[in-house]
């Protein structure tokens, strides 16, 4: 299942509605903030599938390290490690640590398997998210590779713009954020092409995702069990 979902989790991480254009100044250039030490915050997660089920879940991004040359390191886990199997599907957070580079884009996460073998992924040159500073009306394009262990990489396409600064309010609070829409592909290795449609709020003040939602839609090889097509991923609280 985390598959299905892969490319939401990691714009949520790292990169999250408001009401109304909320900028003004086209020429204000916004860079990335290196999150602090220790810094936590935690996110719900709301997820429909296919068959009009909603699936709730809880995720905490804990900063566990922070480099001089601001690369970092996120541990993320569901502090109560629940899961659910709805039509065939098992929806669940893996416990990984994430590295990132200076930008917040991930460059690899690491997990422990079922069969407690450890599992390594590596994006190349980094995974989805846009290259700082960034300015409203900006866009970018950037194409990666996702390799796990011994299985042939995927290949990513992400074509995404800087629409707008507005204020959003999510249980963590109220926040101005900058707006950044996308849309990531990729085909799996079961010959399924995922297309994900995202909007996300990053808070102007650290980069951090405030909301996120994503709609998906797949052509190909269906999958084989229910399927995701929408993620929604709202920030809780911080600390």
């Amino acid at each position: 299942m985390q598959s299905l979902i892969r490319g939401a989790v990691i714009l949520a991480l790292l990169a999250s509605c408001g009401g109304g254009s909320g900028s003004t100044d086209s020429d204000k250039s916004y860079d990335f903030v290196t999150p602090q030490l220790s810094a936590e915050r935690t996110y719900g997660r709301t997820i429909i599938d296919n068959s009009n089920n909603t699936i709730n879940e809880t995720y905490t991004d804990t900063v566990t390290g922070v480099n001089v040359d601001g690369t970092y390191v996120v541990f993320e886990e569901d502090p109560n490690h629940d899961s659910v199997t709805v039509n065939g599907t098992t929806y669940a957070i893996t416990t990984e640590t994430i590295d990132a580079n200076s930008s917040g884009q991930a460059t690899s996460y690491s997990y422990t398997a079922a069969d407690g073998s450890a599992v390594t992924c590596t994006y190349v040159p980094h995974a989805a998210g846009p290259e700082f500073p960034l300015q409203v009306g900006q866009s970018w394009t950037l194409d990666f590779t996702l390799t796990c262990g011994s299985n042939a990489p995927l290949a990513y396409t992400q074509v995404g713009s800087v629409i707008d600064v507005e204020s959003v309010t999510v249980p963590a609070g109220t926040f101005m954020a900058l707006k950044l829409q996308s849309t990531l592909s990729w085909t799996d290795h079961q010959g399924t092409m995922h297309t994900q449609t995202i909007t996300n709020w990053r808070d102007i003040t650290t980069m951090y995702s405030v909301e996120e939602e994503i709609s998906i839609s797949y052509s190909g090889v269906p999958p084989a069990h229910g399927y995701p097509v929408s993620v929604k991923n709202v920030l809780q609280s911080m600390s």
